[in-house]
């Protein structure tokens, strides 16, 4: 039985990856019928251990939870070394873009499955606040120049910008994928709203995180990379 059940575990996690793979690239408008064909399966099958679609959106969505919470309260490696702060970011980086089909179309989906509504709200309140305590680390430690009342306002701009600017991409290009180009541009988006209040340490930590996250990404899609 624990041979059983260890194949059924490993085929689960051969479709939520699949399926992943199938709704970063095309969205979710994929069919059951085209993620049963990606895992080399029947529909029958697929439906064996995922009874619906949504069942499978949802336990996706569930692990991005676990992952965001995950980056967001990662303790930092050495909180007066600038670089603990820079792979802090790209922790944020790789999960947008290993996840970048709920930033993409995070509006949609609250609509099309508003039970998950009640569980996004509770952990971006918590990873939101989570981020706030590494900015003020990072003020602490003279990496930024953020007055402490202002913290919260640019943690939710950030929060913002990050969560949406592929949604914009989507709605203001034809592109239907994204571009190297265009992960560069989106993270450069997100890496302005620091340049404000970077110190002279900060910058030189900080200014090259889009060429650096954009090489990480390219190493996601590369075979035996998680994307």
């Amino acid at each position: 039985m624990a041979g059983t059940g260890g194949r059924a575990g490993a085929t689960r996690q051969r479709v939520l990856e699949a399926t992943l793979g199938l709704f970063n690239e095309r969205g979710f408008g994929v069919t059951v019928a085209e993620i049963a064909a990606a895992c080399g399966m029947r529909e029958g099958n697929l439906h064996y251990h995922f009874r619906k679609k949504e069942l499978l959106i949802a336990t996706l969505f569930e692990r991005f939870q676990e992952e965001e919470l995950a980056v967001a309260e990662a303790a930092l490696g050495d909180a007066a070394a600038a670089e603990s702060y820079a792979e802090y970011q790209l922790g944020w980086f790789a999960l947008m873009w290993r996840y970048r089909c709920f930033y993409r179309d995070a509006f949609n989906l609250q609509h099309r499955l508003p039970g998950l509504k009640g569980r996004f709200m509770e952990v971006q309140a918590r990873a939101s606040a989570a981020v706030a305590r590494v900015m003020a680390l990072a003020t602490e430690h003279g990496f930024l120049a953020i007055p402490a009342g202002r913290i919260r306002s640019f943690v939710t701009n950030v929060w913002i910008v990050s969560s949406y600017w592929m949604d914009y991409l989507r709605t203001s290009t034809a592109s239907a994928g994204l571009t190297e180009q265009q992960m560069q541009w989106g993270f450069g988006q997100v890496m302005a709203l620091f340049e404000p209040y970077l110190t002279p340490a900060g910058r030189a930590a900080f200014s090259p995180l889009a060429q650096r996250a954009a090489a990480l990404v390219m190493r996601e899609d590369e075979p035996g990379g998680r994307g």
